[in-house]
């Protein structure tokens, strides 16, 4: 895991790699700086990060390995203005497979063709990655950092729980199967903090018929939104009768509008009879919709994604 600190400095790293791409200045600073980005990663992994390691340095940037491993990694930074092509990976490949390296990474900040994708998954037994911007924030993103649990308040301990949960949920959806409904009420308003919604989680069983209270602030204005979780170990749909009750609740405290999720959908018959108005009060939501949630927090959370600037789009966005 990494302390906060070094987490901070490899977000700010990859910001400053992503400008120097966007606006090149020098070739040098973006080599330096993709040096600094992939150092912390692999670092993480417990691999130490060698500059130029071959006298030819035309062949491979970097080189890392690890204490008391044979393993070793070979680094390329392909810095085209264009995709990169099969044969130049094709070469670097050959390269490393007969040096011998354990593992290869190839840095394009423009990406490759479909045909070096192509071409590494056949290219046992050497493992090849192929890595763009996008790719290096995401691997960022998914980087936990250290904590002592014995130090937090329970609070604390259930959002890192909560988070897990997340990036569970957004790598297979399956995983929802495996939660208890309050361990989804408490991931899903983890979720919306990290969105930036002002959130109110209800007691168990004492909500009234709503399990999540969301408030953001609509130009000025204080607005406030409800949200009902639906996660039956059943695997039962949602019907009209539930759709009805919480339209009753989102009426009867004259709230903007409400969201229904339900992670196994809902029946044939759960619309029937909505008017229009009220169909502007109430949105719904499945697995989809949930899992959608977790990748945008992920995103959000990683410090590198710019903030959601509109929260209700946000929070309806692939819904129906």
């Amino acid at each position: 895991m990494m302390t906060p600190t070094k987490k901070d400095e490899l977000i700010r790293d990859t910001l400053v790699l992503e400008n120097s791409i966007t606006s090149p200045r020098d070739d040098r600073e973006i080599c330096f700086t993709f040096h600094q980005v992939i150092s912390k990663l692999l670092s993480n992994d417990g691999f130490t990060t060698i500059l130029n390691p071959s006298p030819d340095t035309s062949n491979f940037d970097f080189m890392c390995i690890k204490q008391d491993s044979r393993e070793r990694i070979c680094i390329s930074l392909q810095n085209s203005t264009k995709s990169v092509k099969e044969d130049r990976v094709h070469e670097r490949v050959s390269f490393a497979f007969n040096y011998p390296y354990d593992r290869i990474i190839l840095f394009a900040p423009k990406g490759f063709t479909s045909a070096c994708y192509r071409f590494v998954n056949i290219a046992d037994p050497l493992k090849v990655e192929l890595l763009n911007l996008d790719d290096l924030k995401s691997w960022t993103s998914k980087i936990e950092i250290e904590a002592d649990l014995n130090s937090l308040e329970y609070e604390d301990i259930i959002k890192i729980v909560s988070k897990t949960f997340i990036e569970k949920i957004a790598q297979d959806s399956n995983y929802l199967l495996k939660l208890e409904w309050r361990e989804l009420e408490k991931t899903i308003t983890e979720i919306f903090e990290g969105l930036a919604f002002d959130v109110v989680l209800t007691p168990p069983s004492k909500d009234g018929g709503k399990d999540i209270i969301l408030e953001i602030n609509k130009k000025g204005t204080l607005v406030k939104y409800l949200v009902e979780v639906k996660h039956w170990r059943s695997q039962k749909q949602v019907g009209h009768k539930y759709v009805k009750d919480f339209l009753k609740v989102i009426c009867n405290e004259k709230r903007e509008s409400g969201l229904l999720l339900s992670t196994y959908g809902f029946t044939s018959n759960a619309f029937e009879g909505l008017t229009e108005l009220e169909r502007k009060k109430i949105r719904f939501g499945n697995e989809e919709k949930i899992v959608s949630l977790c990748k945008t927090y992920l995103k959000v959370k990683s410090g590198i994604w710019t903030p959601l600037q509109d929260l209700q789009e946000t929070l309806f966005d692939k819904t129906f």
